[in-house]
């Protein structure tokens, strides 16, 4: 139980608050992720379906949006953001390091987040009413997930706080983490969720050699960023 607090005090902003934990508890908490990302994605289907009472779909899939930037306090759009940022401005690896460490949001990176945002609210509200929930449960699930293999298999690219999390990550905890994970997913939706989970793999594969070229590694905002590529294309793959 004090793993997955610590999960949720990592993951999300709500207000919890734990005593210092040992490395040990810390790698506790990452057999948790895929649990966490599933319930977060539950209470966003929960939200949607309150919503929904009151308003359309296109105006309850809004803030159902905004319920998951808030609920993990706006990281991975953040992540995303100065990702595009650094690739899109830096020359050099120390460029591109130091612009993705600034706090300011750059022409790309606020061009990204529109676009994504853009994309995840046209695939949500074109998407089948029945296939909705199980999309979004799935890509809460995935994103959450890829921390795993993209933490494990991946070296950081400076020290911060994703090299924290790379340090305490063993592959006990992302074969457990994966086995969760691709359970989960193929029981709400073998289909598409198989479709979702092969696309996620793929797309931490590409985003792995791509950042490691780039920076050499991979910093927290790359996680971010990894995470919001696999989100949009769990979606997609419920569209298909």
């Amino acid at each position: 139980m004090r793993g997955f607090l610590i999960g949720l005090q990592f993951l999300t902003q709500l207000p919890i608050r734990t005593e210092r934990a040992d490395p040990r508890r810390i790698a506790d908490s990452y057999y948790f992720y895929p649990v966490i990302g599933f319930l977060i994605g539950a209470s966003a289907v929960l939200l949607r379906h309150i919503l929904i009472v009151i308003f359309p779909l296109s105006f309850s899939i809004t803030l159902v949006l905004g319920f998951l930037i808030w609920i993990s306090g706006g990281l991975h759009e953040d992540g995303l953001a100065d990702v595009a940022d650094g690739m899109g401005g830096g020359w050099t690896r120390d460029e591109r390091l130091n612009i993705m460490k600034d706090s300011r949001i750059g022409a790309f990176g606020a061009s990204m987040l529109i676009l994504i945002l853009l994309a995840k609210y046209a695939a949500l509200t074109s998407m089948s009413l029945a296939r909705l929930d199980a999309a979004i449960v799935t890509a809460q699930i995935l994103g959450r997930w890829a921390f795993l293999p993209m933490g494990y298999f991946n070296h950081y690219a400076r020290e911060g706080l994703a090299s924290e999390f790379m340090k305490g990550l063993t592959g006990r905890a992302v074969i457990v983490g994966t086995m969760i994970s691709m359970g989960a997913v193929l029981l709400i939706s073998t289909a598409q969720g198989g479709l979702a989970s092969v696309v996620a793999a793929a797309i931490i594969v590409i985003a792995s050699l791509y950042f490691r070229s780039r920076l050499g590694g991979v910093t927290g905002d790359c996680f971010g960023a990894t995470f919001q590529f696999v989100e949009i294309a769990t979606y997609a793959a419920f569209l298909t």
